[in-house]
């Protein structure tokens, strides 16, 4: 399926979700390329280096609709969204709803078959304020979002967890990430890009950034990209709160920080998939959130209370079995 080309006068917006399969332990690469057999007909890529990590094709869904807006603005869209699952390292999975709103060369509605001709695309009738469109999706809290990307992103998640592949044993509970996103076309100034990116009461992250790259699809996995390092640092944080680290309560200790060592500390591998071109936009992200010096900060921590928790053990086996003799 081709992908949207991003130009001057477009916008691109989606949502993402990133989470865990109810499954006891990593797919491989040929039960990942099963589970993401989405479209009949259609292959599921995958690569083995630098990490597991495979993308299904993408699944289109209609849309007749107001666009979105931060001003309550009336214009109309028509056309579709794709939507695409990836699974990285057999086990973290993601799903990606997404599409590129274009003007329309035609101020009225037009057959089906004349949008179905350019998938992941939806034509505005109107006069659409792109600003006001992404600050709108992806930027102000109480915005007009209007299209439900994010219903669909999610139950595509729910559907892959109740494939027959997947024991539904997880080895973590962990919630749902959401990101919302918007990407603006602009002229090269030398700048990364990085407008704003805010975190909603409610946890869901917004981004918007101004882009100078005309795929769309490399664009994907950068935000794909982001979204999973946020999420990994988000969750095997609040997995060591809930280990208390220094409570002296060495299972509650285990319960919760071994399964994040077994499972999910090997999967930090920023930009691994995403473009040399757009390293910059990476960069100026991790930045602005300081997402690698949390990690760093992150893997420290669990390392010393681990090696403090094995001295501990070990001294005092010691103590008993000098008790012993």
């Amino acid at each position: 399926m081709s992908s949207a080309t991003a130009s001057e006068g477009t916008l691109s917006i989606g949502e993402i979700r990133t989470g865990l399969l109810g499954h006891s332990s990593q797919l491989s690469m040929a039960e990942t390329v099963r589970l993401l057999d989405l479209v009949p007909g259609e292959q599921v890529r995958h690569a083995a280096y630098p990490r597991a990590y495979a993308v299904s094709p993408q699944r289109l869904a209609g849309i007749d609709c107001f666009m979105p807006s931060r001003s309550g603005r009336h214009v109309r869209g028509v056309g579709t969204f794709a939507t695409r699952a990836t699974l990285t390292g057999g086990l973290i999975v993601q799903t990606c709803s997404h599409t590129t709103l274009v003007p329309s060369s035609r101020q009225y509605r037009r057959e089906w078959s004349h949008y179905l001709a350019t998938p992941g695309v939806v034509e505005y009738l109107g006069r659409l304020r792109l600003d006001d469109a992404a600050e709108g999706f992806a930027q102000a809290e109480n915005g007009h979002l209007n299209i439900e990307m994010g219903r669909t992103a999610e139950s595509t998640v729910f559907n892959l967890q109740r494939s027959r592949l997947l024991d539904g044993k997880q080895p973590l509970h962990a919630p749902l990430g959401r990101w919302r996103w918007a990407l603006q076309p602009v002229r090269d100034n030398g700048d990364p890009g990085l407008y704003r990116f805010t975190v909603l009461p409610e946890g869901t992250r917004l981004i918007r950034l101004a882009v100078v790259w005309p795929d769309v699809s490399d664009l994907l996995d950068l935000v794909e990209d982001l979204a999973l390092h946020d999420w990994l640092l988000d969750f095997v944080s609040r997995q060591i709160e809930r280990a208390r680290p220094g409570s002296g309560d060495l299972d509650r200790t285990l319960q919760h920080i071994g399964p994040v060592i077994d499972h999910l500390l090997h999967h930090w591998m920023p930009k691994a998939r995403v473009q040399p071109g757009l390293y910059g936009l990476w960069d100026a992200f991790d930045r602005f959130q300081g997402l690698t010096r949390q990690w760093d900060l992150t893997i420290n921590r669990i390392r010393d209370h681990v090696a403090l928790n094995s001295l501990r053990l070990v001294l005092r086996t010691e103590s008993e079995w000098s008790g012993l003799g």
